[in-house]
């Protein structure tokens, strides 16, 4: 047993080294988000992916590479999976609460996981794990081509918030393409279902859509957040983004860290988008 969860993992390496290729044939340019981060106290690196241009703008392009815990963001294949193997009907099933009072107060209440979606609430996403179980993800996770997961029955309902799992920014970008395009092996109603939960502001002229992750800090590693997600302009131009940032000297994250990710996105947007 222990040899086939070792060959799992190191199968779920290369997944990720490919994925992690794959997207930098593109050419990248480098480009000095770091004022921006420091203004919100963070520090980090940031990707993006522009269509139309056909190449990537990176800050801190060695990071970009790197593979953190997917935390949250994991909840955009998570809710594709059991969309399409049916462990959940639609985005509109009940999540029910189990009773245990958490700090995110959002958290403790029976919601639809649309709502458990976009407030984040973990209890719900291992629920949703236990339902569908090992052998589920490592079946669709391949296919989706979102790499480097590494999934036990020990792990089964935390492998996306802490261990071994990881993924890089390049990694993010290359499933978010997929997802945008529609084109992974889900179906279309799934995919549109999740991408509409994944809508963080419509503006006249483009949508931003996207999806915050947040590794909480511990004895041995600092706050770890992401957002990753795309911005639709209305002339058909796509540009794909994934943040990951940490406190500055690895400090504890402060009560703007959640809204911080968001606001460099946005800014950076505004200094590369012409």
């Amino acid at each position: 047993m222990r040899q086939t969860y070792l060959l799992l993992f190191f199968i779920g390496l290369l997944l990720s080294a490919a994925c992690t290729r794959v997207p930098a044939v593109a050419p990248v340019v480098e480009h000095d988000f770091g004022p921006l981060f420091r203004a919100q106290g963070l520090e980090g690196s940031l990707l993006f992916y522009d269509e139309a241009a056909g190449q990537f703008v990176a800050y801190n392009t060695v990071r970009c590479r790197q593979g953190f815990l997917p935390a949250s963001t994991f909840k955009i294949p998570n809710t594709l999976v059991a969309l399409q193997t049916g462990a959940l009907r639609d985005t509109a099933d009940i999540c029910p609460w189990d009773g245990t009072v958490r700090s995110i107060a959002a958290w403790n209440q029976d919601m639809p996981f649309a709502r458990a979606l976009r407030v984040s609430a973990v209890p719900c996403y291992q629920q949703l794990a236990r339902r569908l179980g090992v052998a589920a993800y490592q079946q669709w996770l391949p296919k989706l081509g979102y790499p480097g997961m590494v999934i036990t029955p020990a792990t089964l309902d935390t492998f996306w918030l802490d261990g071994d799992s990881r993924i890089s920014q390049f990694g993010q970008i290359s499933f978010l393409r997929r997802l945008q395009a529609e084109t992974l092996p889900i179906e279309k109603r799934h995919q549109q279902a999740v991408k509409q939960l994944l809508i963080l502001k419509k503006m006249p002229a483009a949508t931003l859509y996207g999806k915050t992750g947040w590794r909480f800090r511990s004895a041995r590693n600092p706050d770890n957040g992401w957002l990753v997600g795309w911005l639709a302009r209305a002339d058909g131009r796509h540009i794909f983004f994934a943040l990951n940032a940490e406190p500055l000297g690895g400090q504890p994250a402060n009560a703007r860290f959640g809204r911080a990710r968001q606001l460099i996105v946005e800014a950076a947007l505004t200094e590369i988008v012409k």
